[in-house]
């Protein structure tokens, strides 16, 4: 899972060009809502409101996904997720954690990139589930129909990381690159007679 030093520039170019991406459709929809105002007036306006707003989302999300912010608490850092997995269409549910404990620096972008892993691997929505102990490892599983992680995730925790990703793979590259600057071990601890496991977080690994 470790990148070379040299990769560094190439994956600055991959995670804007994943942002790049996510940002495109919404940029779109305000400037078709624009373009609409003067014909159909108060619609029009909410219309670009609401993608605004979505788009502020994602910038804040993505921000706190690049690293550098400090220490949040799981409940702060879960509230960045609010309505941006799977489009929209996934939930983060925590179960019986402590919203109120608080996630160090390296931890925050590592597990919001690991949540929006897990949004991706739900292509009809539903929950991604965070479960463990914010302290020593933590456990995240999409749970929803056809729910699946990507194979580009399983070749890469085997050491096979993709050689020119795209879409989801830049997710998985970001989430590998954070993992091994902040010493977190990644795996999926597949149960028996189960065809998808959860993906662990390790840290101090």
């Amino acid at each position: 899972m470790t990148l070379q030093p040299t990769a560094n520039i190439d994956l600055a170019r991959m995670v804007g060009l994943r942002l790049c991406h996510d940002l495109g459709g919404v940029v779109g929809t305000i400037g078709n809502a624009l373009d609409m105002i003067s014909e159909v007036g108060g619609e029009a306006q909410t219309l670009a409101q609401d993608a605004a707003e979505v788009l502020r989302r994602r910038l804040v999300l993505w921000r706190a996904m690049l690293g550098g912010q400090g220490e949040a608490t799981l409940g702060s850092t879960l509230a960045l997720l609010d309505g941006q997995l799977a489009g929209g269409r996934a939930t983060a549910e925590a179960g019986a954690l402590d919203l109120g404990v608080s996630l160090p620096e390296a931890v925050v972008p590592a597990l919001l990139a690991a949540m929006v892993l897990a949004g991706e691997a739900l292509p009809r929505g539903g929950r991604v589930c965070l479960a463990g102990d914010p302290g020593g490892e933590l456990a995240i599983w999409p749970d929803g129909p056809r729910a699946a992680w990507p194979p580009s995730l399983l070749r890469a925790l085997g050491g096979e990381m993709p050689v020119d990703p795209m879409g989801r793979d830049l997710t998985v590259v970001w989430l590998c690159s954070l993992a091994t600057a902040a010493r977190l071990r990644l795996s999926i601890a597949m149960p028996p007679g189960q065809t998808m496991g959860p993906l662990m977080i390790i840290f101090g690994a």
